[in-house]
C-alpha cells in the first residue's frame, strides 16, 4: 500500500499496512487536510495481473461524488462497499465538508465485502480523491495504491487422533 498526496492540500501522511500474520492485515493511515474537501469525488479503478505479470484494467473504473453518497442522494454499488468499509474504521464517517485530521485504524478489506464471483488473483486498486470546485476545475488530493491478492483459503492440517 503507498499513499500519493498533493502538499498543497495534504499534509503529515502515513500510509501502510500492519500484517498481523497469515492472511490477516490491517490499514493504518494518517493526513491532515489543508483545505477542506467540500465537494469531493472518488475514482476507484481496478487492475488484475495477467499471465504477462503486467496489470490490466478489471471491470471497476468508476467516479462517484462522496457527498451524494453520504447524503444518500446516490447510491453506486462501488461507492457503497467503500463507504461501508470506511466509515467503520475512520473518524471521516460523517456527512461533508471534510476538514483537518483524518485518519483509518485497524481497517480490514475481507472477503465479505467482494462479490463472490470476483476470480483468484493479484489486485491493484486506485482510489484517487479530487475537489470539484465551481467551474468545473478539479484539485487532485492525493490517491492510494492498495495491491491485494485473493487466494483459496488455507487449510488447516487435520490432527490425528491417538
Amino acid at each position: 500500500m503507498d499513499c500519493k498526496t498533493n502538499p498543497k492540500y495534504v499534509d503529515n501522511v502515513t500510509c501502510y499496512v500492519k500484517d498481523l500474520g497469515g492472511d490477516k492485515s490491517h490499514v493504518q493511515m494518517d493526513c491532515t487536510l489543508l483545505e477542506p474537501l467540500r465537494n469531493a469525488t472518488t475514482r476507484i479503478k481496478l487492475h488484475k495481473k495477467d499471465y504477462t505479470d503486467q496489470y490490466k484494467p478489471f471491470l471497476v473504473n468508476v467516479a462517484f461524488k462522496v457527498c451524494d453518497l453520504i447524503a444518500r442522494k446516490t447510491s453506486l454499488p462501488y461507492g457503497l462497499v467503500m463507504w461501508r468499509t470506511v466509515q467503520m474504521f475512520t473518524n471521516a464517517n460523517h456527512s461533508c465538508p471534510f476538514v483537518g485530521h483524518l485518519f483509518a485504524r485497524d481497517m480490514v478489506f475481507g472477503a465479505n465485502n467482494l462479490p463472490s464471483s470476483i476470480p483468484l488473483g493479484v489486485y491493484w486498486v486506485t482510489i484517487t480523491f479530487l475537489e470539484n470546485y465551481a467551474g468545473g476545475s478539479k484539485a487532485n488530493y492525493g490517491t492510494v495504491n492498495w495491491y491485494w491478492e485473493i487466494m483459496r483459503p488455507k487449510r488447516k492440517p487435520k490432527k490425528n487422533k491417538v
